[in-house]
């Protein structure tokens, strides 16, 4: 599951992934995509262009970019830090019993990473997400113990915001396929929360969408959703979704 993410400026092209206690010096790279020590890693970078975005990720991530890194590392405080390597700038994140943790890092483009994926406890089993056809999605990698209910599974469609046209249809796909599943009483309440969590992505996909825009987006989803048994479940969600992003960008 996505549990954070940042935007980074680096002056130095290097990112530590890894404790919160720094090293004593700053690490130079020296041609290498990555160094590795007992308690950080330390990528090849952007520098001075532009922001590095990078996620953390626990038990369940998506299966992109080059895996650089799978193995083992020491967090002292059961902190995992990801930042800078001179400290201006960093993301941090409680992960529980400090100790030693599995960690996988992946990057867009190693020795130059523009965005770099770092994932706690990574599984080894690939699940397809519910998609439309002709609109597929990443695959994910997910921990073997991770068993995966509805809400979750939406959280991971809409966890990134590229193929915005594909995450929506594959979101609307699945609260229409599952709304049976869920208990009578409920149905309506659980339909609402699942759309607010499409208004919400809504707002990252469109940074002019305001609150009251989404507001009324989420309302006329959950019109054409509310009652609906479509014949074709793609074609269906796919037109709703086109009319969506319309709406979310004009």
């Amino acid at each position: 599951m996505l549990v954070g993410s940042a935007e980074i400026y680096l002056n130095h092209p290097v990112i530590r992934i890894g404790s919160t206690e720094l090293p004593g010096d700053v690490v130079a790279l020296q041609g290498s995509k990555l160094i590795a020590t007992e308690g950080h890693l330390h990528v090849a970078a952007r520098a001075q262009v532009g922001l590095v975005r990078a996620r953390l990720w626990s038990d369940a991530s998506p299966v992109e970019g080059v895996v650089i890194f799978d193995g083992s590392l020491r967090l002292d405080d059961g902190v995992v830090c990801i930042g800078d390597v001179l400290g201006a700038s960093s993301f941090r994140q409680g992960i529980g019993v400090p100790g030693n943790r599995r960690i996988l890092v992946s990057v867009d483009d190693p020795g130059n990473a523009s965005r770099i994926d770092v994932v706690l406890d990574p599984g080894t089993r690939e699940v397809a997400l519910t998609a439309c056809r002709n609109h597929p999605l990443p695959l994910f990698r997910v921990a073997d113990s991770l068993s995966l209910d509805s809400t979750d599974e939406l959280g991971l469609i809409l966890s990134a915001h590229n193929i915005p046209l594909n995450r929506l249809a594959a979101a609307l796909k699945l609260i229409c396929l599952v709304v049976e599943n869920d208990e009578v009483a409920r149905r309506s309440a659980m339909m609402e929360f699942r759309i607010r969590m499409i208004g919400e992505w809504l707002r990252w996909i469109s940074p002019i969408l305001s609150e009251a825009g989404a507001s009324s987006i989420t309302s006329f989803i959950l019109e054409k959703l509310q009652g609906a048994s479509p014949v074709d479940v793609d074609s269906f969600s796919i037109d709703i979704s086109s009319e969506v992003m319309r709406r979310a960008t004009a």
